[in-house]
């Protein structure tokens, strides 16, 4: 229970805090959305990589990513635990506006992928503001204010492709970097010189063998292991959906031209829309009926909405679909992320916040090449249906499991 000086606390910053955060993980998106959807543009363009070894350094230089996030980010939280969110949030924002500032002036590819596996190493700002948001926030606004978090990722997502296109047109591919590093320096400083962290700290040694240790004591809490199961399984599905979709929209409109690629856009668009709209509706039916009930409710909705692919014939009633798809899925992350804050303690929350970030970059991972590998063996449509019903499973496993047992 937090003491009374505690929510005194938080009643005084948390207005505060939540507005800083929301810009900085908004910046933080818009500037990876701005710039590395194009990565292959730059490889093709500036680097001068072949055509036919383009996709291979773009998986790759993905990969590296992913898979360098996966690894440190439990590292990060458990240190966060002794440190503080707020040092984390600093560290990771001006390592990243580092290595995107790098990007921009990388001369050939292999350049390119070690600022990318760099990149990897230091990320964790977004999970860093996440966890301190969930610390300043009143209990009573948790699945609100976590909801509002997650509009900042999907308005960020819907900006920075727009701009990023723009940018790219108007200025060239590097110019875009240099700006994606700009915004991620000024709302690492906005971090610095506004927010009040208000993590509980952890004593004691800090040392790597302790941090693993504490890594290892935390995953015995079985409800932080579902939480890191179904982060892992929501970015499987989403990453194992992404890659196809321009593909597929060029299947539906019988061509690869531009329309197609601009049709994809709006798509992906509907998608970050859907998330702005429907992210605070879960939040707040989360904190009124319970986080894992709702994340039950939108992860099955959402995998019964993408079982009627299976009848769309042209590309509107695609993205019609997928809007609505995106209404419900928009209410996943928010509750999973307020739950992580009820079957987890202050104290410990870093770790708990690194270790799910690590299980969701894994499934960054595992998503594009479940899809690359579904993809070559049946029609788009019925990858869709499968995602659904991994989806519905998900859903019905959560409730059944997890929701009827806090009833």
């Amino acid at each position: 229970m937090t003491s009374l000086n505690e929510d005194n606390e938080k009643n005084v910053y948390w207005k505060r805090n939540l507005p800083v955060l929301w810009i900085g993980v908004f910046l933080c998106c818009a500037s990876y959305t701005s710039c590395i959807p194009f990565l292959p543009i730059y490889l093709l363009r500036d680097l001068h990589v072949e055509q036919a070894d383009a996709n291979f350094w773009t998986g790759l230089c993905f990969a590296v990513t992913f898979l360098g996030c996966s690894v440190m980010a439990p590292y990060w939280g458990a240190l966060a635990d002794h440190v503080g969110q707020r040092k984390m949030a600093i560290r990771a924002g001006y390592g990243l506006a580092l290595s995107y500032f790098l990007t921009g002036v990388c001369q050939d590819v292999y350049q390119l992928f070690l600022v990318r596996a760099l990149c990897g190493v230091v990320a964790g700002f977004v999970p860093a503001c996440m966890s301190m948001a969930s610390s300043s926030l009143p209990e009573s606004r948790m699945g609100w204010g976590m909801g509002l978090m997650q509009t900042a990722m999907a308005s960020g997502s819907i900006m920075g492709p727009l701009l990023g296109g723009y940018m790219a047109s108007w200025f060239g591919m590097r110019m875009s970097f240099y700006i994606g590093s700009l915004a991620l320096f000024a709302a690492t400083t906005a971090v610095l010189f506004v927010v009040k962290d208000l993590t509980i700290l952890q004593k004691g040694s800090i040392s790597t063998f302790g941090l693993l240790r504490d890594l290892k004591d935390s995953l015995k809490n079985k409800e932080l292991r579902f939480i890191m199961l179904m982060f892992f399984m929501i970015q499987t599905c989403v990453m194992t959906i992404q890659p196809l979709i321009t593909f597929y929209v060029g299947q539906l409109m019988g061509t690869m031209g531009d329309g197609a690629v601009k049709m994809s856009g709006v798509i992906f668009s509907l998608a970050g829309v859907a998330g702005i709209l429907a992210a605070p509706f879960w939040g707040k039916r989360g904190q009124r009926y319970g986080f894992i009930k709702i994340f039950a409710l939108v992860t099955f909705s959402a995998g019964f909405i993408n079982l009627f692919q299976i009848f769309v014939a042209d590309v509107w009633k695609f993205a019609a679909i997928q809007f609505i798809y995106g209404l419900f899925l928009a209410g996943a992350v928010p509750n999973i992320n307020a739950d992580l804050t009820v079957v987890t303690d202050r104290a410990t929350r870093g770790k708990a916040f690194g270790l799910s970030t690590s299980a969701n970059q894994f499934g960054g991972v595992v998503g594009p090449v479940l899809g690359g590998a579904l993809g070559a063996v049946m029609a788009t449509r019925y990858v869709l249906v499968f995602i659904g019903c991994i989806l519905m499973a998900m859903g019905a496993y959560s409730y059944l499991t997890r929701a009827k047992q806090r009833m």
